[in-house]
């Protein structure tokens, strides 16, 4: 396939490397910065450079925040060549998936929602690696009116890439997930460092704090944006924690040894059934 990739941060910029190290695919990229298509030529990350108005390309990914890349589709879909296929991989679908479909599908694109499950603490083109997404999942969100023949196209490209599981989720579901699973643990780690016992924490901490402190260094420009648009599944979930942490909290006010007791060993019965089930997909896959 001739492939164009739009947008050079670190996801785009490592799927153009990771599709010319595992596949065959041409893949050419477009980016409003010229010195980062420089040097992804310079990398050999991509074999030249186009735009979605050109209507040359067999698919076209999208690697940008989703209302960015909602505009940028409704101005190129009457210069884009029927049967292209439309991917985006914001992390949101919802709107997007809704509004792209009906949009494509009147001018002939087929159009498939896509979220990879990879990043990194840096960002940009410049933080891009090859094998970002090798063994991780790629949330699918098909609809009533997505091809069945462009769906399997973009996920026989992603194994090729090596990513490791293919997740069906409808655009709702994979919105209120990521509420929980990726925006909440931001704003929690976020808060976290908010304490004046950061000053010295480097000389107190192990894993924990580690893991619990990672993301905190997020952009606040695409994660502020990202948090709205997804508001009410991430304030469901935050109220949800907020409460949770209320009983512990009380439950220490009050010095309730058996109440705490009974509130940690909930928490790791969960997590230990958790960690189960994740052992018995990664025996059966």
């Amino acid at each position: 396939m001739k492939i164009l990739v739009v947008g050079m941060g670190l996801i785009g910029g490592s799927i153009c490397k990771s599709i010319k190290a595992t596949t065959t695919h041409t893949v050419d990229g477009c980016d409003v910065q010229p010195e980062v298509l420089e040097q992804a030529l310079q990398d050999g990350a991509i074999d030249g450079t186009g735009r979605m108005e050109d209507g040359t390309y067999d698919m076209v990914i999208l690697c940008l925040h989703q209302r960015i890349a909602i505009q940028m589709v409704q101005e190129a879909l009457p210069h884009m060549q029927a049967g292209t296929i439309l991917v985006d991989t914001c992390g949101l679908k919802g709107r997007m998936v809704r509004d792209l479909t009906y949009r494509c599908r009147k001018h002939g694109v087929r159009y498939v929602g896509t979220h990879p499950m990879a990043g990194r603490e840096k960002s940009g083109y410049y933080a891009s690696i090859p094998d970002l997404f090798l063994r991780a999942n790629l949330i699918v969100t098909p609809v009533d009116d997505t091809d069945p023949e462009a769906l399997e196209t973009v996920t026989a490209l992603a194994r090729e890439m090596g990513f490791g599981k293919i997740v069906t989720a409808t655009p709702m579901w994979h919105d209120n997930m990521i509420a929980y699973t990726s925006q909440l643990a931001h704003v929690v780690s976020s808060s976290y460092v908010k304490d004046f016992c950061m000053d010295d924490a480097l000389s107190f901490s192990g894993g924990s704090f580690q893991d619990m402190t990672r993301v905190a260094t997020m952009d606040e420009s695409m994660w502020s944006a990202l948090f709205l648009d997804n508001r009410d599944n991430l304030l469901y979930h935050l109220d949800l924690l907020i409460e949770n942490l209320t009983d512990y909290r009380d439950a220490l006010k009050q010095r309730d040894e058996e109440r705490l007791q009974y509130l940690i060993a909930e928490g790791r019965q969960i997590q230990e059934e958790n960690v189960r089930k994740r052992k018995e997909q990664l025996e059966n896959s």
